[in-house]
């Protein structure tokens, strides 16, 4: 009986580690195909950066008050890397917190494409969508 009990274990274990070595594998696969598009979006933010100037700087910090309002919205769109662009654009001091912290809240990256590939129901997807703007936009108003 103590043998079947210790055969047990150790497959219990072995389940386990092989368990966490493909989590670390797909893990590592999937940050390597998402390096790429990092660095593209980091690459086209500094560019659009420099292209744009002080004109264009000034158009965006003026949406002041309305910042956390287009962040919200922008932040929604899945899969666009939006909120990597906004942490570049504070770290330039072009948007505000509020902004930054819409955009945050509102982000819905891997959110979609899941709900989406689940087959949720539309309403459902619509209310939480609509739930993370406005989210979004207290929150960036209040800060």
């Amino acid at each position: 009986m103590h043998m079947f009990h210790d055969a047990l274990v150790s497959f219990a274990e072995r389940r386990v580690i092989y368990m966490l070595m493909e989590v670390i594998k797909d893990t590592a696969l999937d940050s390597i195909k998402l390096l790429p598009f990092l660095y593209i979006t980091y690459l086209l933010i500094e560019l659009i950066e420099h292209k744009v100037g002080e004109a264009g700087r000034a158009r965006i910090g003026a949406a002041k008050k309305s910042g956390p309002i287009w962040g919200a919205l922008f932040g929604i769109i899945p899969q666009c890397g939006f909120s990597a662009a906004a942490s570049s654009l504070y770290a330039g001091r072009i948007i505000t917190i509020g902004t930054l912290m819409a955009v945050y809240l509102s982000t819905s990256d891997e959110m979609l494409p899941i709900l989406i590939s689940e087959q949720a129901d539309v309403r459902k997807i619509m209310a939480i969508l609509i739930g993370k703007i406005i989210v979004g936009i207290v929150a960036g108003i209040l800060v």
